[in-house]
């Protein structure tokens, strides 16, 4: 579906340009966007390395230990299911602390890791309730510093990167509270 999306809109912009009679700024957009997007990429790939090299000394120094034991009343009101496992617990907090400094890449290993723990439990046919609820809160996740918006602002020269984090701390509370929301009641719809 989505190739036959991008289908459609490449040939609508060369049928376009055609159309114009400007094939030639067609290309040099392209060529424009593909430069672009390596800058992109190779920006994005610095902070991922710095975050992702945070949290593994984080991980050795004990802090996220720490921080698992700090969060764990939280965590096991939203995962009653693994409550008695801490190692569960420990690569949740990781995650939620990666997407709470708004590095949702570096979350990631820490997620996988915690959907490969809670489904070794007790291999399910379909995923499971805390396995549902840490994917939407995993996906709709809080942000409070948003550094990949943040160093993309800068990069493309904002004069305050910064001032957008009021607007993203509201929109990211309330996309997890509605997420969560929507995953109890449809827990109750599903799971009777």
């Amino acid at each position: 579906m989505l190739s036959g999306i991008w289908t459609v809109m490449i040939l609508l912009a060369f049928v376009g340009a055609v159309l114009h009679g400007t094939p030639e700024a067609l290309a040099g957009a392209v060529g424009d966007g593909a430069q672009q997007a390596v800058e992109t990429a190779f920006l994005l790939t610095g902070g991922l390395c710095l975050w992702s090299g945070l949290m593994r000394i984080a991980a050795a120094s004990g802090l996220t230990k720490s921080l698992s034991r700090a969060m764990r009343p939280v965590i096991r009101r939203l995962f009653p299911e693994y409550a008695d496992r801490e190692d569960i617990g420990e690569k949740i907090t990781v995650n939620v602390a990666a997407n709470l400094f708004g590095m949702g890449n570096a979350a990631t290993p820490a997620g996988l890791q915690a959907m490969d723990a809670m489904q070794a439990i007790d291999p399910p046919v379909r995923p499971s309730r805390g396995m549902i609820r840490f994917v939407v809160m995993n996906t709709a996740a809080l942000q409070f510093i948003p550094s990949s918006v943040v160093m993309l602002r800068s990069a493309y020269g904002a004069e305050n990167p910064y001032d957008i984090m009021p607007h993203i701390w509201i929109v990211s509370l309330g996309s997890l509270a509605v997420g969560l929301l929507v995953c109890r009641i449809l827990e109750g719809v599903w799971h009777k």
